[in-house]
């Protein structure tokens, strides 16, 4: 951000603290400092979020915002040429869910590209496992990120977890946490921590069958007559479904090692579901086979799923025992 961008930011915040009678001239120097600390790009994503919930808290009016657009519009006028652009671009952050991001968009995807380097290089290909999710469908195609990345999703053979726990468990920069003691049905049964940080790598667990088809799985605990249950819901693909979405193809990123889901699969969860998700469908759109992606609807019919399956013997309690037994907390 150069110097007359910043002259403009701060202009900015001081005509709507004047607007909005903020006068502690603390909380305007730190919103300044804050937005002068970021990429233009985000800066102009932070002061549409924040001009839109001020109209919405009723303490500007349109016109407000109207009265100084050219002077937002000044300061990135290649990306943006009018009032129109502005209101198309909060539209889309609104529609990407980054109103309120933990971090600038710049960073997170710095850090998601960091994370998933890291974690590959310590998986160096040796796991039966396969990225999964919209990160990995703009890193496949080549395209430039675009939004907001909470995580990175990995399926992997639950038969290679406590293996990929103890390599974890040997890192600097990972750390394996358990989510089963508040896990509903849906969500990660564990997720890997990049290095204290916001970002996280989330398992999925699957079972490879004797016809090389997949089942994925979804474990939780219960209480039944006051016992605690484990139970899981299985997903059988057929062996066609499984061909079509977990790719044998090896890719590379940085020379190390990787496979991931089809782009067809990815394309095909995400083509009819959140907006968000529209988006992401979109971009990896071309490379997509649509054929395949016909086939995958079709096949989906020969899937099923078996639900509330009670577990007695599981990688899940050899998991959970190590975990308390790190923590130094007894098992039950």
């Amino acid at each position: 951000m150069n110097v007359n961008q910043k002259q403009i930011i701060s202009q900015l915040v001081y005509t709507f603290a004047q607007k909005t009678n903020i006068t502690n001239q603390e909380e305007i120097h730190n919103t300044i400092n804050r937005l002068c600390s970021m990429s233009i790009n985000d800066a102009i994503d932070a002061l549409l979020v924040s001009l839109n919930d001020l109209i919405n808290r009723k303490m500007i009016i349109k016109e407000d915002i109207l009265t100084n657009v050219d002077a937002i519009i000044s300061l990135n006028p290649e990306k943006y040429a009018s009032a129109t652009n502005l209101i198309e671009r909060l539209n889309w952050i609104k529609d990407m869910n980054m109103e309120y991001p933990s971090m600038s968009l710049t960073e997170n995807h710095q850090l998601i590209m960091e994370a998933f380097d890291r974690f590959n290089e310590l998986l160096n290909g040796r796991f039966d496992c396969y990225y999964t999710g919209a990160f990995l469908g703009y890193i496949a195609t080549g395209h430039e990120l675009k939004r907001y990345h909470g995580d990175l999703d990995l399926f992997i053979n639950e038969q290679q977890l406590l293996i990929l726990k103890e390599l974890v468990d040997s890192s600097l920069d990972f750390k394996f946490v358990s989510n089963m003691d508040h896990k509903a049905v849906s969500g990660h049964e564990y997720k890997i921590v990049y290095k204290d940080t916001p970002m996280s790598i989330g398992l999925f667990l699957f079972e490879r069958q004797p016809d090389s088809s997949i089942t994925t799985k979804e474990y939780y605990f219960e209480n039944q007559n006051n016992n605690r249950q484990l139970l899981v819901d299985e997903h059988h693909f057929s062996k066609e479904y499984t061909k079509m979405s977990f790719s044998d193809e090896i890719r590379e990123y940085n020379g190390i090692p990787y496979k991931m889901m089809s782009l067809e699969h990815i394309y095909n969860l995400k083509k009819n579901s959140r907006p968000k998700d529209r988006y992401d469908a979109q971009i990896i759109k071309d490379n997509v086979d649509m054929m395949i992606d016909y086939r995958l609807d079709e096949e989906r019919k020969n899937n099923f799923d078996i639900n509330r399956k009670p577990v007695a013997i599981s990688i899940i309690q050899t998991i959970e025992q190590l975990l308390k037994k790190q923590q130094g907390i007894q098992y039950k």
